[in-house]
């Protein structure tokens, strides 16, 4: 967490500092989310989609900046980019503890090996609607509701990853694990507490009511490092040479500070 911390000062830092600045010009929404996280591992068999993945909760909060005020009107004037995009900084959390190997091998010590994820997960995504935002947000809006929206965003993830044996962390014990299949006794196994950046593309859709907007959205991840899950298995038959992914389908609750109406 120490080295998440610092990005995290740094950067509502610059939020505070900026929206300060330009008060007028800029508007803010404060938001939590929750859904499901699901992994793409090392774990599961070559080819096989469904036995790679593991899915947890995700628990999460968001940000949003706005790039006009939140007293707009037509007479004002805008842009086409502040009628179009949002700058989203979120901050998730979540804890895998049944991630396995979800296909059947004739070694039964690859059943008896499992592995936990915890990590904590923060981001700034740049987000475009497809319809005027503005007319959601001022006295002469319309009628509509619906707003649907992508995303592009990087994000900074520290992880915890562990493998267990019969339940029992192999973390402590040190090469080679014994108890594991020849090719993940050395050199595959990676237990430190680290962290690494991800990028992220997603897609969504926002519900307005009131002051409040419901948001419905699907994110896929793709993490810079291969030992996210603990297990960065290197041999021709490994169940993955990728770096690991995550998938989040998550939804959300949105107050926006003033809106009119």
């Amino acid at each position: 967490m120490k080295k998440v911390l610092p990005l995290i000062i740094v950067f509502i830092s610059l939020l505070y500092s900026e929206s300060s600045f330009s008060q007028s010009s800029l508007s803010h929404e404060v938001g939590a989310t929750f859904g499901i996280a699901s992994y793409q591992t090392d774990f599961g068999q070559r080819n096989d989609f469904p036995s790679a993945n593991a899915a947890t909760m995700t628990f999460g909060v968001t940000y949003y900046l706005k790039f006009f005020g939140s007293q707009y009107s037509w007479r004002s004037g805008s842009s086409y980019f502040s009628s179009h995009f949002k700058l989203k900084t979120e901050f998730n959390y979540m804890n895998n503890k049944t991630i396995r190997h979800e296909v059947d091998f004739n070694d039964d010590r690859i059943k008896r090996m499992t592995g936990q994820i915890k990590m904590y997960n923060i981001g700034t995504n740049l987000e475009f609607y497809f319809f005027d935002m503005e007319d959601y947000s001022s006295y002469y809006g319309n009628d509509s509701k619906l707003n649907p929206f992508i995303n592009v965003g990087i994000h900074y993830s520290f992880y915890d990853p562990d493998i267990l044996f019969d339940g029992e962390s192999l973390e402590g014990q040190g090469e080679p694990y014994e108890d594991l299949i020849p090719k993940w006794q050395e050199g595959a196994i990676y237990l430190e507490k680290d962290a690494t950046f991800a990028a992220s593309v997603g897609a969504g859709i926002r519900y307005s009511i009131s002051d409040v907007d419901l948001v419905l959205e699907g994110r896929w991840q793709h993490f810079f490092s291969d030992k996210v899950d603990g297990l960065d298995d290197t041999s021709s038959d490994s169940a993955s040479d990728f770096n690991d992914t995550m998938v989040i389908v998550n939804m959300g609750i949105v107050y926006v500070f003033g809106r009119n109406y």
